[in-house]
């Protein structure tokens, strides 16, 4: 099994495991990278899931901070036209 039975023994664990993973702690005990460990087990289809899962997770996170921001500037710009019509 490679030694990823810390890593992946149990749900907990693997949910922990990929948010390591996720946010760039991507180690397995030894100092190993744990992606190019699971690519030779578990093969290519392996890299497609995890590049996907990967991409879905940043994208989400960088969607969310483009929405906050877009709020704050909408919320600004109405305040604004608002006190233009006042004067």
């Amino acid at each position: 099994e490679g030694g990823m039975a810390e890593h992946f023994g149990s749900v907990p664990k693997s949910m922990f495991t990929a948010f390591r993973c996720f946010a760039g702690e991507c180690f397995a005990q030894s100092g190993q990278p744990i992606a190019p460990i699971l690519l030779e087990q578990y093969g290519f289809p392996f890299v497609m899931i995890y590049l996907g899962s990967y991409m879905m997770v940043t994208l989400g996170i960088f969607n969310v901070i483009l929405a906050i921001y877009v709020e704050i500037t909408m919320a600004a710009a109405k305040q604004t036209e608002e006190t233009n019509k006042v004067r």
